[in-house]
């Protein structure tokens, strides 16, 4: 038996509505804060390499440690979220990757840069159990017509998290390097803590027992067989991964571009980067207006079109105000995308796959982001920049067209869609 859900809130009532949830607030305070603590990590591991070494190599070793972790073990993530005690995976992840830091601090010359090579793939290998976990987790502790509101500010903290981070590192490196890292490791052990006191119910003691019925690789394949089998699903894991194809060629292109173009320096690159962070703020406040007035698979698709074109006036831009103004755009329409579509994917997940179907889009968005920036380095050396550019915008807008007829069905998706059981289905 279906009920209907009622209307979401609007925009202010959302957000009050969210915050007044304690678990919620306590939740995305701990999120931001270790994001936080994250990009103070990056600036002062870049500044030890750098400092130690100026081989490429220095700087694509630790990139590939990163990635690897989340390309052998994204999926096994998913299903460590469904089959054991999703809080304590949050947990245990933030108190392991808070002890794995610490070890960056025995790096003092270019012999010891190997500690922080495998430091980047433990604090990685972590991450594959501790996102899955949080995104599955996440409607546990929303209700569904506060869900779309909810991936927004989840995606808006990392992107304030872009703009505070740098800064308290700039601090941090010029007073005392090791600051910089103790800071990091702080952040995630206050997140395990918040996580603590948060109230997010244990899967079913049925559900427990028929996972641990099962092997890791039975479990591996029945969330593949249920996205496989769930064509919407499957849709909206697709047009992810290919709207993180246009986004990551700009990511890895835009400091070369803008000193090319406009004779812009470091200071021009940062200012840009705090324009693409109040954009993406300013996206996730307006998304749960928005949802109010379209579906969110136009939202989706809007998004993704206006972000394509902003891409191609990034690669136009014929003076440094059109760059802000575009970058801006670009921050809007990346957190209001990629939250619709996070609450697309977890509304069409059951709770008992919803860890596999999470760690499968994580699994599709890092191999998308490595592989547009991999084909970005080697079209830009070929063609140019400008071109992978209006490439990358064309690509991104072609995935928003895309998704406002491929997702018709979800119009009513996240929080304005009809519940059976644990899942939203389409109307």
């Amino acid at each position: 038996m279906s009920n209907p859900v009622s209307r979401p809130p609007d925009q202010h009532q959302a957000l009050s509505e969210l915050f007044r949830s304690r678990d919620f607030k306590l939740l995305w305070v701990g999120q931001l804060l270790s994001q936080i603590g994250d990009q103070c990590l990056l600036i002062a591991a870049i500044t030890l390499i750098s400092g130690f070494s100026q081989s490429p190599w220095a700087m694509l070793i630790p990139a590939i440690s990163i990635a690897l972790p989340q390309l052998i073990f994204g999926l096994v993530g998913g299903v460590v979220a469904d089959r054991w005690n999703r809080k304590l995976t949050m947990i245990g992840s933030d108190l392991l990757r808070g002890l794995v830091v610490l070890s960056i601090l025995f790096v003092n010359d270019v012999q010891h840069l190997w500690i922080l090579y495998l430091a980047a793939g433990g604090l990685a290998l972590m991450g594959v159990f501790f996102y899955p976990a949080r995104n599955a987790a996440i409607p546990n502790i929303v209700p569904p017509g506060l869900l779309l509101a909810a991936n927004g500010l989840i995606q808006g903290s990392y992107i304030i998290a872009l703009i505070i981070g740098p800064l308290i590192a700039g601090v941090a490196v010029d007073l005392w390097m090791p600051l910089a890292i103790i800071f990091d490791s702080a952040t995630f052990l206050t997140s395990a803590l918040v996580i603590a006191v948060i109230n997010i119910p244990a899967a079913p003691a049925e559900q427990q027992s028929a996972a641990e019925a099962n092997t890791v690789w039975e479990d591996m394949k029945v969330g593949l067989n249920f996205i496989r089998h769930n064509q919407a699903l499957s849709r909206v894991l697709a047009i992810m991964a290919v709207a993180t194809l246009g986004i990551g060629a700009v990511v890895l292109l835009a400091i070369p571009h803008l000193e090319a173009q406009l004779g812009a320096g470091g200071l021009e690159y940062g200012i840009a980067m705090s324009m693409l962070g109040l954009g993406s703020v300013m996206g996730g406040l307006m998304v749960s207006r928005l949802s109010r007035r379209i579906s969110t698979s136009t939202i989706v698709g809007g998004m993704l079109i206006l972000g394509g074109a902003a891409i191609v006036a990034f690669a136009f831009a014929p003076n440094y105000t059109v760059v802000l103004s575009s970058v801006a755009v670009m921050g809007v329409c990346i957190v209001m995308a990629r939250g619709a579509l996070d609450t697309i994917s977890q509304s069409l997940s059951p709770d008992a796959v919803r860890g596999r179907v999470q760690s499968a889009a994580n699994l599709l968005v890092v191999a998308a982001t490595a592989g547009a920036e991999g084909l970005a380095a080697l079209l830009g050396s070929l063609l140019g920049v400008q071109i992978v550019f209006v490439a990358a915008g064309v690509v991104t807008a072609l995935a928003g067209v895309a998704a406002t007829f491929a997702l018709r069905g979800a119009a009513r998706l996240a929080g304005k869609g009809v519940v059976v059981g644990e899942a939203i289905i389409l109307e």
